[in-house]
């Protein structure tokens, strides 16, 4: 290993002797990269929210409905779902966003009673108070993502998708997916949106070891016959199913990654190739004066894991400070995708720009491993 480190200097002007090839290969990977990073968090803010809305809630939604804005429940649903056995608490929510299809300012208003929000979800209070909410009719508490995508402050007076509100506190939850939200009081968005007497969606809380699904198939059985009838669902189901389409975007959008690398590969595996047969008669040297084939290889190696490292360090930075500084949520249905770079995407993709510096590699280190010493010579 010491021996290898002292012929760095010596694999850095090879692998820049071509300079234009060779920063051209490092851009590919870049870009490669880049592509394979994004992808990555994409992937994994949906795999996020799936855990954030893993929890013992059900989901009281309209039969036959896809998006929030159309599903209309009474309110007088509440009394009913409340008395049935294996329920703890009920929330009634009506819920209005500013599109149903996906876009990159999502913004969802939920209207709830004051006295009930926080017997449903788990809020940690980052600024501002639940108390200055509750006192007021008019305020809102906003989720820390949508306060940092909109740059929204506690005491601030703004407009949320047409309904003016003072906001109150900003608050964060780690078993609800939340950051996208902003609560607000149902009579207030009622009357705004001009809905009273209906909600949305009813977040049932299930009481401990009871069924969900025997209760969800309880509340659907009761309301079959009445005003409207009901789909009742899983918390985490219900998000599954509103983020289908997008889900399968993704599952497409990773093979397009894992060809991203595998280009990178081939061109990094071509450059190398190049660089070592423009230099058989440097090698043919090197080994006349007693380099073994070992040592050869390894400077080939080196040459392709450098290559592919920086243009995988380059890629995955420019993902990584271009998501921190604009942060980017993905909204589908009222839910948010957040677009987080993570230290494990980082590993990930350093990782896989290793890979492929070593893999492509791999055929140039062979040809020059197999190639007799007096050919070598001759070239030179």
């Amino acid at each position: 290993m010491r021996e290898l480190l002292a012929f760095f200097p010596y694999v850095l002007r090879t692998a820049f002797r071509a300079r234009t090839r060779s920063l051209l290969t490092v851009l590919g990977g870049t870009l490669a990269m880049m592509l394979f990073a994004f992808v990555r968090t994409v992937d994994s803010g949906v795999q996020d929210l799936s855990e954030r809305t893993a929890q013992p809630v059900l989901v009281v939604f309209q039969d036959s409905r896809f998006c929030p804005l159309t599903s209309e429940l009474p309110v007088r649903y509440e009394r009913d779902i409340r008395k049935m056995e294996g329920v703890q608490d009920v929330l009634p929510t009506l819920v209005f966003i500013n599109s149903c299809r996906s876009n990159l300012d999502l913004v969802t208003l939920h209207g709830v009673p004051h006295d009930q929000l926080e017997s449903l979800y788990d809020l940690e209070v980052l600024d501002g108070s639940v108390a200055d909410w509750r006192g007021r009719s008019d305020g809102a508490l906003v989720g820390e993502r949508l306060a940092e995508r909109r740059g929204l402050r506690v005491g601030e007076r703004v407009n949320l998708s047409e309904v003016d509100v003072h906001v109150s506190g900003i608050v964060r939850s780690d078993t609800s997916a939340i950051g996208n939200l902003a609560f607000v009081s149902l009579d207030q968005l009622s009357l705004a949106r001009e809905r009273q007497g209906a909600a949305t969606q009813f977040l049932v809380k299930v009481s401990p070891g009871a069924d969900p699904a025997k209760i969800a198939s309880r509340i659907d059985d009761h309301f079959r016959t009445d005003e409207a009838r009901t789909d009742t669902k899983g918390m985490q189901a219900f998000v599954a199913a509103a983020i289908a389409e997008i889900a399968e975007v993704v599952d497409f959008a990773r093979w397009l990654g894992y060809l991203g690398v595998l280009v990178v590969a081939l061109v990094v595996a071509n450059t190398v190739f190049i660089s070592a047969e423009s230099r058989i008669g440097e090698m043919g040297v090197l080994e006349t004066v007693g380099m073994q084939k070992r040592m050869l290889m390894a400077l080939i190696a080196g040459e392709g894991v450098g290559l592919g490292l920086l243009g995988g360090v380059l890629g995955t930075g420019v993902v990584f400070v271009l998501l921190t500084i604009w942060p980017i949520t993905l909204g589908v249905e009222g839910h948010g995708i957040d677009l987080v770079p993570t230290g494990e995407m980082v590993a990930q993709s350093l990782l896989a720009a290793f890979g492929v510096g070593a893999i492509a590699s791999i055929p140039p280190a062979v040809a020059v491993a197999r190639r007799p010493l007096y050919l070598s010579v001759k070239a030179d």
